[in-house]
């Protein structure tokens, strides 16, 4: 495992680069694991996680990479930072690092002696020597038995922490999948290095989205102030069918993340996306039971009704399969069903005015918002040429966008690079 790395100046045009870290040295020779990115005095720096797996065992430690040019990173001389897990667990992993008036903070995702999940803080005042200072949040028991890949930011004056869980229990539609990501809001106090109060229990983590594929969310905060999201598209154990052309597994589109009045994320798509409108396929109303034809594999749908007294829906039909969507009025309820024994999941979901979904359907992915950020699906699937159908027994107004590629190569870095 290593860092790719691609460049945007948009958040929607991207261009590879060659990778950032490469596992190579002894302290990451079988895997250099995710972490946290800054700019610091200059110098791109990554805090990343070296995997060793050696005699049945795992050691993971915190180390550095920097870059000068944002192109060529090197290892910090004097990796790791950090060599070991106080609590002699050998999963500890994933740093955030952000800097706080005088002083830098890490927070890592570990496991407790008792195998519960939970995360360190750290501190240091030049982000080489670093100073523990205990655990930052722990589980109570029915927070599974490993944490990782923390964010931990502040949102309209709160401090909203995501978390990646391995371990817990489906509770009837939530944590459906292998492993969740998810948050809690609370009040992180500097002085003491603690969350006020705080209690991080299935009671109070939220799901981030509802669909099959959505792991191990960061943030950043954008130039404008807004604060974006990004995820892996993909879950642990799946079929990633496209692994047989060389590739395996994406990320979510850039989305916006913000808080309602009731302390709950919402998540929509960044305002950039619709610059990658390039036409115009629908615009009409349809009638249950009716259907036309996709006509791209990379698109935007707006759809939209006017009652929320019906249940509704559409179904994404090819030869060998059907993805659909479906709102229950009745339940107060929306779902997504991929086929298979493991299909479905569900949300619930209370829309104020109308119905108004915007999807995203990308040659092996289908991303879905619903109301204002509410709830979101993320999912892969694997269609071929498509109809999409109108089920239930409302109208839907459907407009439907074509979208152009939007990832690609410098060429003339390419060769830059193979001169050098």
């Amino acid at each position: 495992m290593s860092w790719g790395h691609v460049v945007s100046k948009n958040l929607i045009d991207w261009t590879h680069y060659p990778s950032a870290v490469m596992p190579k040295d002894v302290y990451d020779r079988n895997g250099c694991l995710s972490g946290s990115a800054l700019v610091i005095n200059n110098f791109l720096t990554l805090f990343y996680t070296g995997h060793l797996a050696s005699s049945n065992e795992v050691f993971q430690t915190q180390n550095i990479a920097t870059s000068g040019d944002g192109i060529i990173f090197k290892k910090y001389i004097y990796n790791p930072i950090i060599r070991q897990s106080p609590n002699g667990v050998g999963d500890f992993r994933n740093p955030k690092v952000w800097r706080f008036r005088n002083l830098w903070y890490m927070v890592v995702g570990t496991s407790s002696r008792e195998r519960f999940g939970e995360l360190l803080l750290y501190s240091s005042t030049d982000i080489f020597n670093w100073k523990l200072n205990g655990t930052f949040v722990k589980s109570y028991g029915d927070m599974g038995h490993m944490w990782e890949n923390p964010d931990i930011f502040e949102l309209d004056g709160q401090h909203v922490l995501i978390i990646s869980v391995q371990g817990i229990e489906a509770d009837g539609f939530r944590f459906r999948n292998l492993y969740q990501t998810g948050y809690v809001v609370g009040t992180f106090n500097y002085m003491k290095g603690k969350f006020e109060d705080l209690e991080v229990s299935i009671a109070t983590f939220y799901q981030l989205d509802f669909g099959h594929d959505f792991y191990g969310a960061k943030t950043l905060l954008a130039s404008d102030g807004r604060r974006i999201l990004i995820a892996w598209l993909g879950m642990w154990e799946s079929d990633f069918i496209e692994s047989t052309s060389g590739w395996a597994s994406m990320l979510t589109i850039i989305r916006e993340v913000r808080l309602n009045k009731r302390g709950r994320i919402l998540m929509t798509p960044i305002s950039e996306m619709e610059e990658l409108r390039v036409e115009i396929m629908e615009n009409a109303w349809y009638y249950p039971e009716e259907s036309f034809q996709a006509g791209a594999k990379s698109f935007e749908l707006l759809v939209n009704s006017s009652s929320m007294l019906y249940d509704t829906g559409l179904v994404f039909e090819w030869n060998f399969g059907t993805f659909t969507i479906g709102y229950s009025a009745e339940h107060e309820y929306i779902s997504i069903d991929r086929g298979g024994p493991d299909g479905v999941r569900r949300a619930y979901w209370s829309p104020t005015n109308h119905i108004f979904l915007r999807i995203f359907v990308d040659v092996s992915s289908i991303e879905i918002f619903c109301g204002e950020g509410e709830v979101v699906f993320s999912s892969r699937f694997y269609p071929k040429s498509m109809r999409i159908k109108v089920i239930g027994k409302s109208q839907l107004h459907i407009t439907q966008h074509r979208l152009r590629r939007t990832i690609g190569y410098d060429k003339e870095l390419v060769n830059r690079l193979k001169v050098s």
